[in-house]
């Protein structure tokens, strides 16, 4: 059903005229805060690939691989708890181009798969003592995208929303973005964005993860080129 209803999609929906290369990178700004009101400040790495292409039916692809990660230690001169926590996500999407003018609109269905890592380290002297919990999920996903373009003069604005569920979770992952096109040719048009992301990811109680939620939201800055 969910073939019919893309190829069903696919038969109404703008067609890039060239073929295009979109790859990014970003620098998303976290703020993250443990129970002893200690912060952890940092930029986290997201990369971006998306491959769009003029041929009637077949969905355009794009991949975003995000890198969440925070370490904290604790203790006195008797013992140090290292924690280690890791999240990575995977986007992996189909997507239609509805529209792509002064005005552009995307939608399709992919997936994102979430990794989870989270090792706890009890120290004493000399002897230690490890405990780890690693846990994947793949939650299937909608996707929709709509922007828009300022003419002649290299601004953009997009926003993005995936959104999806399954028997141990669901997630949602909305982003906003402007972006400014300073190289613009038929070659390559190479632009930076500031944007803010929000993404949360919870886990039902009788899933194996050791998170019942994940919260990786703030503002982010990158670069992109379209070859």
């Amino acid at each position: 059903m969910l073939s019919v209803a893309l190829l069903a999609l696919g038969s109404t929906t703008a067609q890039a005229d060239f073929i295009g290369l979109y790859a990014g990178v970003d620098g998303m700004y976290t703020k993250a805060e443990d129970s002893a009101g200690q912060s952890d400040d940092k930029f986290n790495a997201v990369y971006n690939l998306a491959f769009e292409h003029p041929v009637p039916f077949v969905p355009n692809i794009k991949l975003r691989y995000s890198d969440f990660s925070n370490t904290e230690s604790s203790g006195n001169a008797l013992y140090t708890i290292d924690q280690s926590v890791g999240v990575q996500t995977l986007d992996a999407l189909g997507y239609y181009e509805i529209l792509d003018n002064i005005v552009s609109i995307d939608a399709g269905l992919g997936v994102k798969r979430v990794n989870t890592k989270d090792a706890v380290r009890l120290t004493v002297g000399n002897a230690g003592a490890v405990v780890k919990n690693n846990y994947d999920e793949t939650l299937p996903a909608l996707y929709v995208a709509a922007g828009g373009k300022l003419p002649f003069t290299g601004f953009s604005a997009k926003a993005e929303v995936m959104a999806g569920q399954n028997s141990d979770a669901d997630f949602s992952d909305i982003n906003a973005e402007v972006k400014y096109n300073f190289i613009q040719n038929i070659a390559l048009d190479l632009g930076v964005k500031f944007g803010y992301r929000a993404m949360t990811v919870n886990f039902d109680d009788d899933s194996n993860s050791s998170f019942d939620k994940i919260e990786a939201k703030g503002p982010y800055v990158g670069l992109e080129a379209h070859f």
